[in-house]
């Protein structure tokens, strides 16, 4: 059964998370308790469809937009920034898959932190990440090849990427379907990984944006 709050305004019943009274049709504060998964509307988890994720954004963004309320009082005011501020920090998290994995382990309870500036231990990723960095330190940013070999080397990061992103999605997908706790530390494990190249691709971005 769905939770009932109490309108602020008119007193009326609201089923919480609701944006506006069904009563009186004044704005309500966004549910501090809400995930930014049940804020959209959109299940847990981290295979999510991004065109709907894209639409419940818009949606709500003209439902809520500030403009709508530069006549209102001081209250609804506020509530419509708390909507949109919600929203666009909501978006930010699940649109990336980064962010949305790093997302997911807080809110499921495995990790409430996210290691930012921990170093990886396991040894053999360590040794890749070395490898990785070695092949960029080689490219002779001075050559006549050297855009090409930026792109190139670009292009095999994000099939790595990529895969790391299909990998922590079948760990989430353990968990969320499967209730395999092992699934989150799989999740986690990929998800640490996939920081570390996003990192890479970053610094790879900053030197090809010498060629451009």
């Amino acid at each position: 059964m769905n939770r009932v709050d109490v309108c602020w305004s008119c007193r009326g019943g609201v089923v919480a998370g609701e944006g506006f009274c069904p009563t009186c049709r004044v704005i309500q504060p966004p549910d501090p308790r809400r995930d930014h998964f049940h804020y959209f509307g959109l299940n847990p988890g981290f295979d999510l469809d991004l065109g709907v994720l894209d639409t419940v954004y818009r949606q709500r963004q003209q439902q809520f937009h500030p403009d709508l309320f530069v006549s209102r009082g001081a209250t609804e005011r506020r509530y419509s920034m708390e909507h949109v501020t919600r929203l666009n920090e909501g978006y930010r998290t699940l649109k990336d898959p980064l962010t949305r994995g790093e997302y997911l382990l807080k809110v499921t309870g495995f990790r409430e932190q996210t290691p930012e500036n921990a170093t990886p231990s396991d040894p053999a990723f360590l040794l890749e990440i070395m490898e990785w960095r070695e092949t960029l330190e080689e490219v002779d940013l001075k050559g006549k090849n050297a855009a090409m070999q930026l792109q190139q080397l670009r292009d095999r990061m994000m099939e790595t990427c990529d895969a790391e992103v299909v990998t922590l999605g079948k760990g989430f997908h353990d968990w969320f379907v499967g209730g395999k706790r092992e699934g989150l530390a799989v999740a986690a494990q990929h998800t640490d990984r996939l920081r570390y190249f996003t990192r890479f691709l970053d610094e790879l971005d900053r030197k090809s944006e010498l060629f451009f």
